[in-house]
């Protein structure tokens, strides 16, 4: 890529720090252009999160993802892969104020194991997990979809939002578990917002918030009495 394209990225990272730029390299068929894109993560220090219709608006042309790592290396995170992996986008990292430069391709491969990951709202969170999960396990692609703003769970104006998605990528709703099914939770405000995965023998695998990694543990009374629903792939029926 020309020298301006990381010019320019360098540029846009340097004047945002102490957060993490991000953007898109467009490849136009005859240069490469940049698309900075504001940071909606709610915590813009240590991650990023991209306005997915943006993204959508430039899929067709998009060479590149961009972000930066301030005061940081610019070898990928967990995060970093798991995203790039997810899109099957090339990730190009800057560490500011080094400018050094890491590119990250995808190769196909699970992007995080699916117990240990940390909590990155719209990157690693209960969505990504299982999308991860249906993909890799049950060969069945799910649109973990559009983010929401952080809290958006707290505005009743999204009840039907969660699991109206999950409809939408084939889910119909069960009475009985089986391994493999969706239990949808409502933890901790007025909307469900919380996906976890049934695993048999009465356990879950999940990543329920910011406060713990994914893990797999037993589906217990606290999550019994927050459960809303059960779901279950059309294809699994």
């Amino acid at each position: 890529m020309q020298d301006q394209v990381l010019s320019q990225i360098i540029e846009h990272a340097e004047r945002v720090f102490p957060r993490e730029a991000c953007g898109l390299i467009i490849n136009t068929g005859y240069s490469y252009i940049v698309i900075e894109c504001d940071n909606e993560s709610h915590e813009p220090d240590n991650s990023f999160l991209i306005n997915p219709l943006i993204y959508a608006q430039w899929a067709d042309k998009l060479a590149c993802v961009y972000h930066s790592h301030p005061n940081r290396s610019p070898e990928p995170s967990p995060a970093d892969i798991a995203s790039s992996e997810r899109c099957n986008v090339p990730f190009m990292i800057v560490g500011i104020p080094t400018n050094e430069v890491f590119v990250y391709k995808p190769t196909g491969i699970l992007p995080a194991p699916y117990e240990g990951r940390q909590f990155i709202y719209g990157v690693m969170d209960c969505l990504s997990l299982v999308s991860d999960y249906y993909q890799h396990e049950l060969q069945i692609i799910i649109n973990d979809g559009e983010r929401k703003s952080w809290e958006w769970w707290q505005d009743p104006q999204h009840e039907n939002a969660f699991i109206n998605g999950f409809l939408a990528n084939g889910f119909i709703t069960v009475t009985e578990l089986q391994p493999d099914d969706i239990i949808i939770m409502s933890l901790g405000g007025y909307c469900p917002n919380h996906a976890a995965i049934y695993q048999g023998n009465n356990t879950i695998l999940h990543h329920p918030s910011r406060q713990c990694n994914s893990r797999i543990e037993m589906y217990g009374q606290y999550w019994q009495q927050n459960t809303v629903c059960y779901l279950r792939h059309h294809e699994k029926n």
